[in-house]
């Protein structure tokens, strides 16, 4: 223990050091701190504190913000546009930054109603927030104001005590007396939770493990490429499309014969405008297949039209050579050019324009951009459990100009690969029936003019849960030919809390560029004699995680995908006692589907799989004496099942299901979201384990759900049956442990619930035997095989697929899902 205080004295002692150095060194980076310091985290400000240069600390500010944009999709980031001028509000209020009104006004936003009152000889500066847009609850903060030092924050435990019923005479204040009565309805422990959580920023998800500074070194080696920087600007005028390349300066095309003789280029950069950098980059670049000309390193950006400085460096390591550029850059408006005139304007000052030879590599590549075409986007429904039937609109966006043979006429509906229907004319809105049970769809819809063809496409992931990592190819496109170059664009979805590392981009069996930041979309120049072959997309999340998807490139014929379905059941062997049994071969088990015996590819032991774990707490108000030895006993169980790359997240339910912590391998994180536990209202158990089923979707590895509860469910939307079919869907192992229930009801619905997703249930009589039931279930989750087979049914359909393994040894058993759907 006094070891564990020194390190934490140590290192606190570092990070002062660091920030006095800091304040000492640059103090517009102090004042930044200064000015987030309720927003931002404790990883983050350590992070931030060891950046060398005011390069990399801008790159960090301008990737902070970016991960808070509540619409990354739009170029406005509302969420520092509202903290700014919450920061300007509040230093008009309070100077002193220590006063917690200005915590709390800064994290919350303006108060529904204020007042201020005599108590107990003390002045108390009452605040109230009514339930609103995404607060059920109402909170009331109360505030100690004592003249001119800064306010602080009411606790439980404080005098007053305004939970007592003694104080008769603060109470004279109708509102103070509305305000104590709330404060002493939800409990001393509940109210400090309240307080808390007022002066507690959402944490973002994680980037800050990924993030890497792109500002360059501008060191050129002493072997000096002789190159120049060029901008073009190959998209449609005012779209903001910028393409940067550092093409040979020399007749002799030195760099050329460089760069194709290069394993590995490396460009870094950063942009300008004014004073303040507004983007940053970093590439890598693998030797390309041989081409007729000069070959220029290529890739693009995004900006909004304006003036700006654009510093460039690219390095070859293996020659131990370097090229170092700059030059002004003007990105066009929309208005900024007649219309009579190219596309790509001049830059502010005069400047080498871009090559011909340029210009022919990236033709083909380019020719779509120059070309308005209208798009399309399916409006996302609200709600987190999309099912049953509902409605979904399509919005057009037409082009001004464009001849209405061109133009988006009707919409085609598509859900999970099989067409809906076709609607005519607008409004494009469709019922779509997505079953009683949520559950993972893919809705598509294609946008066609009056021809049939389709001239764009929308796709929305429904229930995914916000776990799925997974990698879309726009373009190529299947059945289109490419001779000469491509514009390769990928998508990619990545899970929620997970820092997105780098796409790496194939031509055939060879990478060619990686991308450490959007967007994520490349030039790319193919061999001189560009037959079929295939476009590869490799995303990597910060942990190592890879997803792919790879395109076809000049097929006859659009390919057809084979559906060959590979079928994992984690598996637990026990004998009589329930102990784990070791060394189960394929010689061992047999596997039956639907009663048909399948040939079983792989056994192994899966001790070091990385576990995707949900641990889901039962809040509800009846469970408000339990709460504390359930905080307890579920972080003791985290903290003795999870290894370096496991990751756990922490559930509440009561009327409805929160996320306390989202899915991650920090213990600390998971005990602060354990420490808010706060009881209250009533029990929506199965609306809860399908959010928590949903939430799972998506992630890879081995899934559980350990789902605690004292009470019988009495306010969800969903039944039993259910809950029952989304954990079939969802392959997750459900492990639920029942306190004080009786044995009929509820008891046997979450007795069945693990049976069939092949975990295990337990009833206790009170929290001192909660310890016992989590080491089980952590025996259990240590302990499994995964069993592989190749199923042998190749017949369509969605109907479920009954599972049963078993094992050919006396007195031995294995405990898998019941089945699963195709």
């Amino acid at each position: 223990m006094r070891r564990a205080v020194l390190f934490s004295l140590l290192s606190l002692g570092v990070s002062l050091l660091a920030a006095s150095t800091l304040r000492a060194q640059d103090s517009p980076s102090q004042s930044w701190l200064d000015d987030v310091d309720p927003l931002i985290t404790p990883r983050e400000r350590e992070v931030y504190l060891s950046l060398k240069t005011p390069a990399d600390r801008e790159a960090f500010v301008q990737r902070f913000w970016q991960v808070r944009d509540p619409y990354p999709e739009t170029p406005r980031n509302e969420a520092r546009e509202r903290w700014e001028e919450r920061l300007r509000e509040a230093r008009e209020r309070w100077s002193d930054p220590r006063d917690d009104r200005r915590r709390v006004f800064l994290l919350n936003g303006e108060p529904s109603e204020v007042f201020q009152s005599r108590c107990a000889g003390e002045t108390l500066q009452v605040w109230t927030y009514q339930p609103q847009f995404q607060v059920r609850f109402r909170a009331t903060l109360v505030f100690h104001v004592d003249g001119n030092r800064p306010a602080r924050l009411w606790r439980s435990g404080d005098t007053p005590n305004l939970a007592s019923l003694d104080l008769k005479e603060c109470f004279a204040d109708p509102q103070m007396a509305e305000a104590a009565t709330w404060i002493r309805r939800v409990g001393r422990e509940t109210y400090n939770v309240v307080v808390q959580r007022a002066v507690t920023s959402p944490k973002p998800r994680e980037w800050v493990a990924g993030f890497k500074p792109a500002s360059p070194a501008f060191q050129p080696s002493a072997r000096a490429l002789p190159a120049r920087l060029d901008v073009d600007f190959p998209g449609r005028q005012g779209d903001g499309l910028v393409r940067i390349l550092v093409a040979p300066g020399d007749p002799s095309n030195q760099v050329d014969r460089i760069l194709e003789g290069s394993r590995e280029l490396y460009v870094s950069g950063r942009i300008l405008r004014g004073s303040e950098m507004v983007d940053s980059f970093r590439y890598r670049f693998d030797s390309q297949p041989k081409t007729a000309g000069a070959r220029p390193v290529a890739f693009e950006r995004h900006l909004v039209p304006g003036e700006y400085k654009l510093e460039v460096q690219l390095d070859d390591p293996a020659a131990g050579s370097s090229f170092v550029g700059e030059r002004d850059l003007a990105v066009p408006s929309l208005s900024a050019v007649p219309a009579s005139l190219p596309a790509s304007p001049a830059p502010a000052r005069p400047a080498p324009a871009v090559s011909p030879e340029a210009r022919r590599l990236f033709g083909e590549a380019d020719a779509a951009l120059a070309t308005p075409r209208p798009g399309l986007h399916i409006l996302p429904p609200s709600g987190t459990l999309i099912a049953g039937v509902q409605p979904f609109e399509v919005r057009v966006d037409r082009v001004a100009g464009l001849p209405d043979a061109e133009q988006i006429e009707r919409v085609a509906f598509i859900l999970d690969g099989k067409p809906l229907l076709t609607r005519n004319h607008p409004p494009f809105v469709a019922q779509v029936d997505l079953g009683r049970t949520p559950r993972g769809h893919k809705l598509t819809a294609e946008g066609m003019n009056a021809k049939g063809e389709v001239l764009a496409r929308d796709e929305l992931e429904l229930n995914s849960g916000g776990q799925r990592f997974a990698v879309h190819l726009i373009e190529p496109q299947p059945g289109k030919v490419y001779r000469q170059s491509l514009r390769a664009q990928v998508r990619v979805d990545a899970p929620q809390d997970q820092a997105l590392d780098r796409v790496e981009l194939y031509l055939g069996d060879a990478r060619v560029a990686t991308l450490y930041q959007p967007p994520f979309s490349q030039p790319l120049v193919l061999p001189e004699s560009a037959g079929v072959g295939f476009v590869r997309a490799v995303a990597y999340l910060a942990d190592g995680t890879s997803a792919e998807d790879v395109e076809v490139l000049n097929s006859p014929a659009v390919p057809e995908r084979m559906d060959i379905r590979l079928v994992e059941l984690y598996t637990n062997v026990v004998d009589r006692s329930g102990k784990p049994v070791e060394g189960i071969g394929p010689q061992d088990l047999q596997v039956l589907e639907d009663g048909v015996r399948q040939p079983v590819r792989q056994v192994e032991r899966v001790e070091d799989t990385p576990l995707r774990l949900v641990t889901l707490i039962d809040n509800s108000a009846s469970m408000l004496p339990r709460l504390e030895p359930t905080r307890r006993a579920a972080l003791q169980f985290l903290r003795r099942t999870l290894r370096p790359r496991d990751q756990a997240a922490v559930i509440t339910f009561n009327r409805s299901p929160h996320i306390a912590v989202a899915l991650t391998s920090d213990l600390t994180a998971l005990e602060d979201g354990l420490a808010s536990l706060a009881a209250d209202d009533e029990t929506s158990l199965y609306d809860s384990l399908i959010f928590s089923l949903c939430y799972l979707g998506g992630a890879r590895g081995q899934r559980a759900v350990v789902l605690l509860s004292d009470g019988e469910d009495n306010t969800s939307s969903f039944r039993f049956g259910d809950a029952l079919e989304s954990a079939r869907r969802a392959g997750v192992a459900v492990y639920t442990i029942g306190i004080d229930l009786p044995r009929e009801g509820a008891s046997e619905q979450l007795a069945r619930l693990a049976a069939e997703t092949g975990g295990r249930s337990f009833f206790v009589r009170g929290t001192d035997e909660l310890d016992g039931a989590y080491q089980e279930i952590q025996r259990d989750l240590r302990s499994r095989y995964r069993i592989s087979y190749q199923s042998s049914n190749t017949r369509p359909g969605e109907a479920f697929r009954a599972v049963r393994v078993e094992v050919g040894r006396p007195g031995v058993e294995a405990r898998t899902i019941s089945g699963y759907y195709p």
